[in-house]
């Protein structure tokens, strides 16, 4: 019944496939994402493997309990502390221009600018200051000389991450440093 010809093509073509199923929501939201700002505090390590690279930190991994919604709160009795949970995190501007945390949600916000994020679920709830959230905007690569010049200018003045934002998905395009 079928060709025996048309398998190797079958086969090979599903892992080209996959891998543009997951390259898609990046490159999408590149071409057709709004633009943001947000206050980061970067280091520069370098990597073997993939080279020269400032590792960012925003202030929007750090969230106060007041800005995380009662019915997350209610499944950290359920869950293992140290583990991390989907949520959404609602993005407001500020007078500045810059965008920072308004509150964070398991349910996907109908409007506005918001992230996707993992928020990992504190070990002491009752004594917890701040909550962290991942995004995956860790790192930004640029070359060697780039690099070092990032993290010493940088280290003397604030820098802002440049990302472009679509239904929850975030890409960073550019860092400026002041």
């Amino acid at each position: 019944m079928s060709n025996p010809s048309f398998r190797p093509l079958i086969v090979f073509s599903i892992p080209v496939l996959i891998l543009l199923i997951l390259a898609f929501p990046p490159v999408w939201t590149t071409m057709t994402g709004d633009v943001i700002k947000i206050k980061t505090a970067p280091v520069d390590p370098t990597d073997l493997f993939r080279g020269s690279y400032v590792a960012l930190k925003y202030e929007i991994e750090s969230v106060k309990p007041s800005q995380v919604d009662d019915s997350i709160k209610t499944e950290f009795n359920t869950r293992n502390m140290g583990d991390y949970k989907k949520v959404y995190v609602r993005l407001k501007q500020n007078a500045d221009g810059l965008y920072a945390v308004n509150y964070v949600t398991k349910e996907k916000p109908g409007e506005g600018v918001y992230l996707k994020g993992e928020l990992e679920v504190p070990y002491d709830l009752q004594n917890a200051k701040t909550i962290q959230i991942r995004y995956g905007l860790d790192n930004y690569f640029a070359s060697e000389e780039k690099a070092k010049e990032m993290e010493k200018e940088a280290l003397a003045n604030p820098s802002v991450a440049v990302v472009k934002v679509r239904n929850g998905h975030v890409v960073l395009t550019d860092i400026i440093i002041d």
